[in-house]
């Protein structure tokens, strides 16, 4: 997969800008709070309808425009196809998106047109912050690949929103527990495909990650993987999920809140034989969440049969010279997109951008 095109209006920093991307290595050189993140953050968002720094839509307005909405057009090349996404925000934060000018009225209609992979350094999150990132790792991933997927975990937050609202306000009904069961039933089908997902990806990237980690250290050390979740007969999912329920219902209803269920799962992350989540060094965490990156990419190459953008935003800052140059040599078969505030000797193979208070130049 391949960014070809790409044009912003009101977009950020950005009043107006078009570029033209090469099919290898491209390199936003710019001094700090020029715009590279802001231009990287467009192409992402074209892919999941999000921003990967948490704006809200709203946000993405330029500040002090006179026109007060924000437009991204993108044009990419697929293996057998090619693509326009054009996204529209309005004053109010409201998105209109269309897919090769037709307009899709449901955001999963969005997911798999564009293929990104985003670190940045807000991604050391994955590693130091809570499960809610890691799981957020999982589920950007999976939805860009299976639209199902994207569907049951959007029913399945809103049946947890529903059940939680209900522990709290029929506390101490004789009929909270029907109630409760009747939600129950429909959390523990929805569960069933997305943990069977979530350990499918996990077991499926772990080698991928294990490759990747060993040759950004130099053969150092190795990564392991493993899906956290609740202790449950992945023969009989919806049975044991239910049985789950009704072991903590006690529980649930005194706390007011769900206690169990996929919005607690976690992924456990090994480098070296340690724990990274808790025990590892500010090297391996940085390394092991560029590995999981790099391992995601691999994994979009086998299911998806082509690899997806890789997006890196300042991983210069992130990395000692040694795994820069790893990670460089490592890119072949990857559009890649880096942002950097000087011209290291990696970038040489690369396409040079220029970027300046919202203007980009292209070095011939």
């Amino acid at each position: 997969m391949k960014v070809k095109k790409l044009y912003l209006e009101n977009f950020l920093s950005y009043a107006n800008a078009y570029v033209e991307f090469s099919d290898g290595l491209n390199v936003l050189v710019g001094s700090n709070a020029a715009g590279k993140t802001n231009l990287a953050e467009s192409i992402y968002y074209c892919s999941v309808g999000k921003s990967a720094r948490g704006l809200k839509d709203k946000e993405l307005i330029r500040w002090g425009s006179e026109k007060p909405s924000a437009r991204i057009r993108m044009a990419v090349e697929r293996r057998f196809s090619t693509h326009t996404v054009d996204i529209r925000i309005d004053e109010q934060g409201k998105k209109r998106i269309t897919v090769d000018e037709i307009p899709i009225s449901r955001m999963g209609e969005l997911m798999g047109v564009v293929n990104t992979v985003y670190f940045s350094p807000d991604e050391m999150k994955l590693i130091k912050e809570s499960p809610s990132d890691r799981r957020k790792f999982m589920d950007v991933s999976l939805c860009q690949r299976d639209k199902l997927y994207f569907y049951k975990l959007l029913e399945y937050n809103k049946l947890l929103v529903q059940r939680n609202k209900l522990l709290k306000n029929y506390k101490g009904s004789p009929d909270l527990k029907n109630m409760s069961d009747i939600i129950v039933a429909k959390m523990a089908e929805t569960q069933e495909y997305i943990m069977k997902k979530r350990a499918e990806f996990v077991s499926s990237l772990t080698p991928l990650a294990d490759a990747r980690h060993r040759r950004i250290t130099c053969g150092k050390e190795g990564l392991k993987l493993d899906y956290e979740t609740e202790e449950v007969d992945f023969s009989d999912l919806k049975g044991s999920l239910k049985s789950l329920y009704e072991k903590n219902f006690e529980k649930d209803s005194r706390l007011e809140y769900t206690t169990v269920g996929i919005h607690r799962d976690d992924l456990k992350i090994i480098a070296g034989g340690i724990d990274v989540r808790k025990f590892g060094s500010q090297g391996q965490q940085r390394t092991s969440v560029l590995s999981l990156k790099l391992a995601e990419a691999d994994s979009f190459a086998e299911t998806e049969k082509e690899y997806p953008v890789l997006i890196l935003d300042d991983v210069a800052s992130e990395l000692d010279k040694d795994r820069q140059k790893a990670l460089f040599e490592s890119l072949d078969g990857l559009q890649t997109l880096v942002t950097a505030t000087g011209i290291a000797d990696d970038f040489a193979k690369g396409k040079i951008y220029e970027i300046t208070q919202g203007n980009i130049t292209a070095r011939s």
